[in-house]
């Protein structure tokens, strides 16, 4: 006769302790024209690659249009960020480049 093992189970609450600071978000523009367009991949495959073609039909739709890629300009925010610290450098960094609108894209 196999004897069982009587388990102990833990239960645990998912729930995390989060703090939420309220802040204001900057309004959208009404036009894009004459705006300075951050694009920020995230070091995912063809991240870059999505991101050139959104770049090149702003540029062909919306006039004197200014276009930063940002993995180019700098490529260390190229990279997603599992830290908030990091998180903050990035933003600063692209903040730096003072854009109106950043689009980021998550590709694989």
């Amino acid at each position: 006769m196999v004897q069982k093992e009587a388990w102990e189970w833990e239960l645990l609450n998912p729930e995390s302790v989060v703090e939420l600071v309220p802040m204001s978000v900057n309004p959208h523009p009404s036009t894009l024209a004459g705006k300075t367009v951050g694009l920020r991949a995230n070091g995912k495959h063809n991240s870059d690659y999505f991101l050139e073609k959104v770049g090149e039909l702003l540029e062909k739709e919306v006039k004197d249009i200014k276009i930063v890629k940002l993995w180019k300009v700098a490529p260390e925010t190229n990279a997603g960020s599992q830290a908030p610290e990091l998180s903050k450098k990035f933003a600063e960094k692209i903040a730096s480049f003072k854009p109106d609108l950043v689009i980021g894209s998550q590709c694989d």
